[in-house]
């Protein structure tokens, strides 16, 4: 860990701008990578915020698609 700290303030600002911001984007990749990983409890928290319609309740769309079918479109 000395020898990066060495390593470290030989460089100029620029350089160890440069080094932080490579840092942090191979740690950026890493958080990605954590995040990417199927969570089980998250997917079942998902499901049980879907909603569940019953046959009474797409009665609706039935109705909607026979008048839907029943317009005439105007002829050019």
């Amino acid at each position: 860990m000395g020898d990066l700290l060495e390593k470290f303030d030989m460089l100029d600002t620029t350089g160890q701008q440069q080094l932080l911001d490579y840092l942090d984007f191979l740690l950026a990749k890493r958080r990605k990578k954590k995040k990417m990983r199927f969570d089980l409890q998250a997917y079942r928290e998902n499901l049980l915020k879907v909603s569940v319609w019953s046959e009474k309740d797409l009665v609706i769309f039935d109705e909607i698609r026979a008048h839907a079918n029943q317009w005439k479109t105007k002829e050019w």
